[in-house]
C-alpha cells in the first residue's frame, strides 16, 4: 500500500525559503496533519522575516544553534549596530545571525592560534607552475600550516556563540535549540546536546518531552506524517440495518438527498478507535440492505456475504433463505432482487 508523506524538512536560505512556504500556504499544505522541520540556515534568520512569510509557516519547527546570553554578546550587538547606521545608514536590518558570530569567533580562535606559536618565521613556499595554471596555483604555501592547524585545533575559549571549539575540523556547536513558529515569531520548546540528547531544559539530564507544540493547523495533536492518497481503496464495514431503537447501530437515510447516515454506541467506539491507530486508515460503512432500505438478513447472512466476497454497497443483493436441495447439498441464492433470477452458491454443511 502506498503512503503519502506530510513530513518536509527544508535546509534552504533566503530567497527560496520564505518563498517555498508562501506558496505552500497557498496550496493548502500548511493545514492539520503536515509537518514542517527547517534546519538551522532558515531557522535562525526567521525573526528578521516578513510578517506575511512568518502567517504562512504558523506551526513551523526548527533547529538552530543555541547562542548563550552574555554581557560580551550584548556589548558586540550594541557596537555593531552602531557600526552599521553609521556605514549604511539606508540599511533597515542590523541583526548579527549565527554565521556573523561564528565568523568572528573564528577570527579570534585563529589569532589565539597565531600567538601561541609565538617569534616563528611565517614564510611562504611557491610551488611551481606552468603555463596553464590558474592563479591559485601561484599562492605560496605556508611552512607552518601544520603546526598552526595543531594549535588552532587545541584553541579552547569562550566565544560570542558560546564555547568554541575545532570538532572534526569543524566548529561544534555545544547545544541545538528546538523552536516552533507561533503568532509573530517562534517560541523555545526544548534543547538537544551531544550528551543528553533532547531535553526540555539545558542544563537538565531529565529525559522530559519538550514543550507545548502548535503544529500546522493550529493542531495541538501530534501529526502521523503520513495519509493514505485519496485513490487508495477504502475499508468497507458491512452495518447490519435492523428494526427497533438502534442504540449500539442505527441505520438512517435522508429522502431528499438519498444519503445512508449510521450512527450508535458501536459506531461511536469504532470510530475512536480508528481515530487513535497511529496511521490513517479510510474506510466506509455500508448498510446490509436491500435497495428500498429493508434489511437484507441478520448477522449470520452478512458474514456469510462477506465469505462469498458478495461486493456489499447500496445495491446489496437480496438473500433468498439457505436450505438443502434434494441433490444433498446446502445451497444460498442470492438475487439482486426478489423478482430476478437468483445465483446458486453452494457451501459446506
Amino acid at each position: 500500500m502506498t503512503m503519502s508523506t506530510r513530513v518536509f524538512i527544508v535546509h534552504m536560505l533566503i530567497p527560496l525559503g520564505p518563498g517555498l512556504f508562501t506558496r505552500a500556504n497557498e496550496i493548502g499544505m500548511m493545514e492539520e496533519g503536515y509537518v514542517w522541520i527547517l534546519t538551522d540556515g532558515l531557522t535562525d534568520i526567521s525573526s528578521t522575516l516578513d510578517p506575511s512569510v512568518i502567517d504562512s509557516m504558523q506551526g513551523v519547527l526548527g533547529v538552530k544553534p543555541h547562542v548563550p546570553r552574555s554581557k560580551e554578546l550584548e556589548s558586540f550587538k550594541i557596537r555593531w549596530k552602531r557600526k552599521i547606521q553609521q556605514e549604511y545608514p539606508t540599511n533597515e536590518s542590523f541583526e548579527l545571525n549565527i554565521f556573523g558570530l561564528w565568523a568572528y569567533d573564528a577570527a579570534s580562535g585563529l589569532a589565539m592560534a597565531v600567538e601561541k606559536l609565538g617569534a616563528t618565521n611565517f614564510s611562504f613556499q611557491k610551488s611551481n607552475t606552468s603555463r596553464n595554471s590558474t592563479d591559485l596555483d601561484t599562492v605560496g604555501v605556508s611552512q607552518i600550516g601544520p603546526n598552526l592547524l595543531q594549535s588552532l585545533l587545541s584553541t579552547r575559549f569562550k566565544g560570542l556563540s558560546g564555547h568554541f571549539q575545532i570538532f572534526n575540523r569543524q566548529l561544534r556547536s555545544s547545544a541545538f535549540q528546538v523552536v516552533n513558529v507561533i503568532g509573530k515569531g517562534e517560541r523555545g520548546v526544548g534543547f538537544w546536546t551531544p550528551e543528553n540528547g533532547t531535553v526540555r531544559k539545558l542544563h537538565s539530564t531529565s529525559k522530559t518531552n519538550l514543550g507545548t507544540i502548535v503544529w500546522p493547523g493550529e493542531s495541538p495533536s501530534v501529526p502521523k506524517g503520513w495519509v493514505l492518497p485519496t485513490n487508495e481503496k477504502k475499508m468497507r464495514i458491512g452495518v447490519p440495518v435492523t428494526k427497533g431503537s438502534g442504540k449500539f447501530v442505527k441505520v438512517t437515510r435522508d429522502p431528499s438527498t438519498n444519503a445512508t447516515e449510521v450512527t450508535g454506541f458501536s459506531i461511536a467506539v469504532f470510530d475512536a478507535v480508528m481515530a487513535a491507530l497511529p496511521y490513517a486508515v479510510p474506510y466506509e460503512y455500508i448498510p446490509f440492505q436491500t435497495p428500498d432500505g429493508e434489511p437484507a438478513g441478520d448477522y449470520n447472512d452478512l458474514i456469510y456475504q462477506v465469505y462469498l466476497k458478495v461486493s456489499l454497497s447500496n445495491s446489496l443483493p437480496f438473500l433468498v433463505n439457505r436450505g438443502n436441495s434434494r441433490f444433498g447439498f446446502n445451497y444460498d441464492e442470492v438475487c439482486q432482487n426478489k423478482n430476478q433470477t437468483c445465483s446458486i452458491f453452494s457451501r459446506n454443511a
